[in-house]
């Protein structure tokens, strides 16, 4: 199967000299538990601006959903199309204290996004996975809107899960991108969600995702009962004296 692939030339988006240029990259020669995705849609992250706004020049996107079109020889778990995603954590070693109990983002040979694999992104016409690294997207989800799981997703559901109980009432403040999934993730879990937002307009909008109180943000004494957790899912941190 890869050696259908393997030296084709395909175009990646990269931030060169303030603009989004298209730049020629060759597929590699797959390794055993590689994936090649043939990407259809993937997500914009306020990650890739930052990278792009700071010039760096890697081939950029992280949230990608395709069909996988060639797979390593020892790929189990996915096959020739199958429809697959993934983007920002990309490898790991296995072995560590970290990789043994789940933390493997901790691990020391960890590949993500902006720290190695410069030429391997998702604004481009395919992504080269390892199969443990990107997920095989259930029919019943769309691909444009699996994307964003792929980063945006991932981060507030783990934020979430290891530390919310369903008594537990969880506050979300920055009602963008990644606040509309910490509504709707922090509601499934079971929590009591309360959205802390500077504009009235949104509130609508945060009960649709599943919170049952908002508070403007210069009316906090508002609020009803104390909240367990706090997620900040915004591009900034409040100014918290106001």
């Amino acid at each position: 199967m890869a050696s259908t692939y393997e030296g084709k030339e395909y175009t990646v988006y990269r931030g060169l000299n303030g603009t989004i240029t298209a730049t020629p990259a060759k597929i590699p020669t797959l390794g055993p538990h590689d994936v090649l995705i043939k990407i259809t849609h993937t997500g914009v992250c306020f990650t890739d601006r930052e990278f792009f706004r700071l010039g760096a020049p890697l081939a950029l996107g992280h949230e990608g959903v395709g069909e996988v079109v060639a797979v390593g020889s020892a790929v189990t778990s996915l096959k020739v199309g199958d429809r697959a995603g993934g983007g920002f954590h990309r490898a790991s070693c296995g072995h560590c204290r970290y990789c043994l109990s789940g933390r493997d983002i901790y691990c020391n040979d960890r590949v993500i996004f902006g720290e190695a694999d410069y030429n391997n992104g998702t604004f481009g016409d395919y992504y080269v996975g390892r199969e443990t690294y990107v997920h095989r997207i259930p029919e019943a989800l769309s691909s444009e809107a699996a994307a964003p799981l792929q980063c945006a997703g991932a981060t507030v559901y783990s934020a979430l899960v290891s530390t919310v109980r369903s008594s537990d009432r969880v506050g979300v403040m920055g009602i963008g991108g990644l606040g509309h999934l910490a509504i709707q993730f922090a509601a499934k879990l079971g929590a009591e969600v309360v959205v802390f937002s500077t504009s009235k307009d949104k509130e609508a909008e945060a009960r649709e995702f599943g919170a049952s109180e908002f508070i403007l943000v210069g009316e906090v004494d508002s609020i009803k009962a104390p909240i367990d957790h706090l997620i900040v899912s915004g591009n900034a941190y409040p100014d918290w004296e106001k």
